[in-house]
């Protein structure tokens, strides 16, 4: 039987310029850009099938929900090796959050110019995230 979805094909990032932010998500992420107009910019993970779509828009807009405990963000990505992506990110000059762990997973908050936060995780325990997580890590 032949699977009705594959995996997440885009994430859409709201952002006040795209020139700016596009510059922004490439040099933090290594993102390549593939596609341009003048209201979006497609970025690809080096890689990987999922893209990054920062799409212009003219205020600032909400990437988070609040969980009635906390700000949860609608995307993040992954690490595996969450002190090495922090020192890299803030060697590159990225506004971050303090590094939290919580519920078997490290974490912290790159960001970007339009103030959005960029989840950086990486499980560290074994949950079902990891276990399939895992599976993943030993391909590269």
């Amino acid at each position: 039987m032949e699977k009705i979805v594959s995996f997440v094909s885009s994430i859409f990032i709201p952002v006040t310029d795209i020139a700016r932010s596009e510059e922004w998500y490439v040099r933090m992420f290594d993102l390549e850009k593939i596609e341009q107009t003048d209201y979006r910019v497609a970025l690809a993970f080096p890689n990987a099938q999922t893209l990054v779509l920062l799409w212009k828009v003219d205020k600032p807009q909400p990437v988070q929900f609040y969980t009635g405990k906390h700000q949860m963000p609608y995307f993040n990505f992954t690490s595996y090796d969450i002190n090495h992506s922090y020192r890299e990110l803030k060697a590159k000059g990225a506004k971050l959050s303090e590094i939290y762990e919580e519920d078997e997973h490290t974490f912290f908050q790159a960001f970007d110019l339009d103030g959005n936060p960029v989840d950086i995780v990486e499980e560290t325990g074994q949950t079902p995230y990891f276990d399939h997580k895992n599976r993943f890590r030993k391909r590269q």
